[in-house]
């Protein structure tokens, strides 16, 4: 061969190196993952917007030679008044999103964020950790004292995804490889403000794998039933040492779960059954939460809380 082809041979190689880099697999978004969160938030105390949304992927955009897989959002939920009536607000609603809320990325065990009608791209997760290491400031973590303590993994049917333990100024319990975190997948690692967050369900192509196995985490927006089905009455309240929660009906096997005013769960107390249960304060502090009550994997009604002190 002489020099020219040889020259020519190196250029169409180094063309399609760059080309076949730059069209990355986004290895991360395959099989089909749906999220689902949880979501109970103050939209202007004392009326509470509790919601169960998914993020899911629908197709592939091309920006600076990047693929990315569109992000799309659909949920459901009601408004519950959390204060003596008349209330101020009440329904329910459902939404799909018609456009992609982000945009995503993953190379190198490290996924990237690009919103619509924005030209910048944002680190979201680098999984490339150890024990000890500190997770670096992204899109939804802005704090630079959040630290490894330890490291599992967890399996699916295309290989196991590493689970990091988490340590510092984070809600988080864990962050996990490919998937996110354990309050959610944008949603911010640190507590937001008047918000609460979970990650209950992620699925891939209609199996779900976290937090435990099960079917998928696609919600039908739309059919659901979201409207509270337990009446319920809390006294006293405010309270210093104890308050008693009564309903209009017997519950079988719920839970009831207590959140600070961030969002972040603080207690669950689990296979309550009855007309009413006692909720002590033990070592909660002065101040507002929040409460659900969860039957038959359904949140069944929300409340608040006020803790005073005795000489208050």
């Amino acid at each position: 061969m002489n020099p020219k082809s040889i020259l020519v041979t190196l250029i169409v190689f180094l063309f399609f190196f760059s080309k076949n880099s730059q069209s990355q697999i986004n290895h991360y978004f395959e099989n089909n993952p749906v999220w689902q969160i949880s979501s109970m938030c103050a939209v202007g105390l004392p009326c509470i917007k509790n919601e169960v949304h998914n993020y899911f992927t629908d197709g592939d955009t091309t920006l600076n030679s990047l693929v990315y897989k569109k992000i799309y959002r659909k949920g459901q939920g009601y408004y519950s008044w959390n204060s003596t009536p008349p209330a101020g607000c009440s329904g329910s609603f459902y939404y799909i999103d018609t456009v992609p809320s982000y945009f995503l990325r993953s190379a190198d065990k490290i996924i990237y964020l690009r919103q619509p009608n924005d030209t910048n791209e944002y680190l979201l997760y680098d999984f490339n950790l150890e024990v000890g290491d500190t997770l670096p400031l992204a899109f939804n973590n802005h704090q630079s004292d959040i630290t490894v303590t330890e490291i599992d993994s967890i399996d699916t049917p295309f290989g196991f995804l590493k689970r990091f333990k988490l340590a510092g100024n984070t809600w988080a319990e864990y962050l996990i490889e490919g998937i996110g975190h354990s309050k959610g997948l944008i949603e911010p690692l640190n507590a937001p403000l008047e918000c609460g967050y979970e990650l209950v369900c992620f699925s891939l192509n209609d199996a779900a794998y976290y937090p435990s196995n099960g079917p998928t985490c696609n919600i039908n927006v739309g059919i659901a039933k979201f409207d509270n089905d337990i009446s319920y009455a809390l006294f006293p309240n405010p309270f210093i040492d104890f308050t008693t929660l009564k309903f209009n009906s017997i519950i079988k096997n719920a839970e009831l779960n207590i959140y600070n005013y961030s969002g972040q769960k603080l207690r669950t107390i689990k296979i309550i059954s009855g007309e009413s249960i006692r909720i002590y304060r033990e070592n909660l502090s002065t101040g507002l939460y929040f409460y659900e009550v969860i039957q038959n994997n359904t949140q069944a009604t929300t409340g608040k809380f006020i803790i005073i002190d005795q000489n208050n």
